[in-house]
């Protein structure tokens, strides 16, 4: 065992183990993730991760883009009202062989949910999706203004 020199009595009685900084970084982005997405956490357990969205606009449609890798397509769930979109989902993470240990755990696991506001009216029932390669597409149409006669 090593001790470190020091002048107090204390010091001189602790182990002196060298620490790995990055092992630091990691434990205190894990305590900085589990206060803000735990289950008492300022973002609430459901918190773990989000997804990069883009929303563009046409004059007739809108296109949604996001990055969800990892996400079967089948755990994805779109839900289009006529003015809002949302986008849900579970992604599991962990290695194919079960005994390993975790050396460097970055990528986020769990359940995932993102509501989107949409300022002009969408028609929910001819919406086209598209999931490839880690990216959801969706096009939304918007809803035809009646005419005046």
């Amino acid at each position: 065992m090593y001790y470190r020199e020091s002048t107090g009595a204390l010091m001189s009685q602790l182990p002196w183990k060298p620490i790995r900084v990055r092992n630091i970084e990691q434990q205190i982005d894990q305590a900085f993730d589990d206060l803000l997405h735990g289950q008492w956490g300022i973002c609430g357990p459901s918190g773990g991760w989000q997804p990069e969205i883009d929303i563009y606009e046409t004059p007739d449609s809108y296109f949604v883009e996001a990055d969800i890798p990892g996400v079967p397509t089948d755990e994805i769930h779109i839900e289009v009202t006529p003015h809002s979109l949302s986008i849900s989902g579970w992604r599991q993470s962990g290695c194919v062989e079960k005994s390993a240990q975790g050396v460097c755990i970055e990528r986020r696991k769990g359940s995932f949910f993102r509501r989107f506001p949409l300022e002009h009216a969408v028609d929910p029932h001819r919406v086209e999706r598209e999931n490839k390669a880690g990216t959801l597409t969706l096009r939304i149409p918007k809803q035809k203004l009646k005419q005046q006669p």
